[in-house]
């Protein structure tokens, strides 16, 4: 089948037919998907039949298979490459992976971390009848949307972001012990598209440096809702697997019915220390 990308309605996303990740692929069609990913910063594949070790390589086009981040005992699961993200439990009534049910917030994976992964990849096994659906938006176009007001108070700032494996609230500023955390560039500059994001969110990011607490929580009620935009929602299928830029987007999930069943497969692939919009690097501040 000859290899064909369909972009979605709007500013993200597209459909990719005629690939099977289970399979090697050639030169031209591996340049083909890198050049349409950063196009459309989101990609599916449909009807994908894929084992473990399989989903493990199902990304190499794009890069290194990184480590999952989560501790063992907090996620279900002791795979280092692939994270189950499931309500299920075992026999024993013990989680058999992470993330539970219910809506999750507006989020980019691994912003906590020194180099956030470039991009996550889910692979459906076992949805419920409804709901679960997963919300992607694209920070290029939340960036574009912001007023010079607001623009002008985040140049060149950076940005504290915190995750609590906890927890499902806002994020904590003091007392961070032992929880994940690492400032990241407000906006940052892609470094392949050259364009800039947004690089924030309501469940991770906790401060803006050079504002007292009052200040910076004021200035992040403001700038969360240009992030908070629902560009492309995907109702899942079975067998559907999609890859997405963690630095130039974010994604949410819709809540699910408790007592019925659900898996998907999760995935990443290594990133690089982010650049600031103002083009340059940002050191570790921890």
């Amino acid at each position: 089948m000859t290899l064909k990308i369909i972009p979605f309605v709007g500013p993200i996303g597209a459909e990719v037919c005629g690939v099977d990740l289970a399979q090697l692929m050639n030169d031209e069609t591996v340049q083909a998907l890198i050049a349409a990913w950063h196009k459309h910063v989101l990609l599916l594949f449909r009807n994908q039949h894929l084992t473990d070790e399989q989903l493990k390589k199902s990304a190499n086009w794009l890069g290194e298979t990184s480590e999952i981040s989560m501790p063992v005992d907090r996620r279900g699961d002791d795979d280092s490459q692939i994270q189950l993200v499931s309500n299920i439990l075992s026999d024993d009534g013990a989680p058999i992976g992470a993330f539970g049910d219910g809506e999750m917030w507006f989020h980019h994976d691994n912003s906590f971390t020194k180099a956030p992964d470039k991009a996550t990849w889910l692979y459906a096994v076992e949805l419920p009848s409804s709901g679960g659906n997963t919300l992607f938006g694209s920070c290029y176009e939340a960036y574009k949307a912001l007023p010079n007001h607001l623009l002008e108070k985040i140049s060149g700032r950076r940005v504290l972001q915190v995750y609590d494996y906890t927890v499902r609230e806002k994020p904590r500023v003091k007392d961070l012990k032992g929880i994940p955390h690492q400032w990241q560039p407000a906006v940052v500059k892609h470094p392949e598209t050259e364009r800039k994001a947004l690089y924030l969110d309501r469940l991770m990011t906790a401060a803006i440096d050079g504002y007292d607490e009052s200040e910076s929580a004021e200035l992040l009620s403001k700038l969360f809702p240009y992030v908070e935009r629902a560009d492309y929602e995907h109702e899942w299928q079975l067998g559907d697997y999609i890859i997405w830029d963690n630095r130039c987007s974010v994604h949410a999930r819709r809540e699910f019915p408790q007592h019925e069943r659900r898996l998907l497969k999760r995935g990443k692939v290594s990133g690089e220390p982010l650049v600031s919009s103002m083009g340059l690097s940002e050191p570790d501040f921890n």
